[in-house]
């Protein structure tokens, strides 16, 4: 029972308990790893160990609100979903676009390099993809502005890690975090991908 689990926690158990289910909550995702942008590496992240130790207390009291706690030891990656689909985050379609090319190009990255988890990337190279797919026109780019806010709510939901530069750079450069493969179903961007194709819609409105 989870009270019971609960009561045996030390005072300081008790307080990374709120904070790292609040985390969970508020950012969908807890890596095994996390980027130090000051030390240049990637350090383990004790949230995540610490759900390892306490995930089954964890789901107990997340599932009183409809939460349920998945783990994927293999990419090191811990994701919350709501069964009852009301605490789903809708994505702009922008950050959709940037979802799909990132995990396009995370996937295509891991088959070069199967050892690969977190893969370095670039502003640049993620235009490219956008623009080699047709997912928005060479003529029509969104602006620095549209890409940035995109760029902030990956960071924000531990889809990717900012390594050097400003959001809104073209110098921008970072990590794409194994969460990827989790965000959207890949049926739901393969439908993206064929709307925009067929639709010929591009981003000069957003």
């Amino acid at each position: 029972m989870f009270e019971e689990q609960y009561l045996k926690l030390s005072n300081s158990e008790k307080e990374d308990f709120a904070r790292v289910v609040n985390n969970l909550l508020l950012k969908s995702f807890v890596l095994r790893e996390t980027y130090d942008r000051h030390a240049k590496i990637m350090k383990s992240n004790r949230d995540y160990s610490f759900i390892e130790r306490n995930i089954e207390m964890i789901r107990e009291y997340l599932a009183f609100s409809g939460w349920t706690v998945e783990k994927d030891s293999r990419l090191g990656v811990v994701m919350i979903n709501n069964e009852y689909q009301d605490n789903h985050i809708r994505i702009d379609f922008m950050t959709s676009l940037m979802v799909y090319a990132l995990r396009y190009a995370y996937e295509l990255r891991r088959e070069e390099d199967q050892m690969t988890t977190d893969v370095y990337f670039s502003a640049s190279e993620l235009m490219k993809i956008l623009i080699d797919k047709g997912l928005i026109k060479q003529d029509k780019k969104p602006s620095a502005v549209a890409m940035a806010s995109s760029y902030r709510f990956l960071e924000n939901h531990n889809i990717i890690a900012r390594d050097t530069g400003d959001f809104r750079d073209r110098s921008l450069t970072f990590y794409i975090l194994p969460s990827i493969l989790f965000v959207i179903d890949m049926d739901k961007i393969n439908a993206i991908f064929d709307e925009v194709e067929k639709s010929g819609q591009d981003l000069d409105m957003l």
